[in-house]
């Protein structure tokens, strides 16, 4: 008698991914907001405005609004932490306080 085999996993199979961004809009943002429900994340992608009238308003003007299932919300942060980890490894660590940041110099 032989011996029983132990079943064997199934194999990743390699799906091609193709992109079409033909349609794609693309938008500025300096500034979002993340926010969400047990099932859902969204992020809202604005400008900040300085208000003219009251420098201590900052006006956000929302110009796209993502809303996306938490996995795929876990992706998206996974792959922008990456992304930022590889700029930081070429160009050096950056400065989120603005007070801290170097200062660019002009021609003199």
């Amino acid at each position: 008698m032989s011996e029983p085999q132990a079943p064997q996993a199934p194999q990743a199979q390699q799906v091609q991914v193709q992109i079409k961004d033909e349609k794609a809009v693309t938008v500025y943002s300096n500034v979002c907001r993340v926010g969400g429900t047990p099932e859902e994340v969204f992020i809202d992608f604005a400008i900040n405005l300085q208000h003219q009238e009251n420098p201590n308003v900052a006006v956000m003007e929302v110009s796209t609004r993502v809303l996306m299932n938490l996995y795929s919300a876990k992706r998206l942060a996974l792959a922008l932490s990456q992304a930022v980890q590889r700029y930081e490894q070429v160009y050096g660590q950056i400065e989120l306080d603005p007070r801290r940041r170097p200062r660019a110099t002009g021609p003199s």
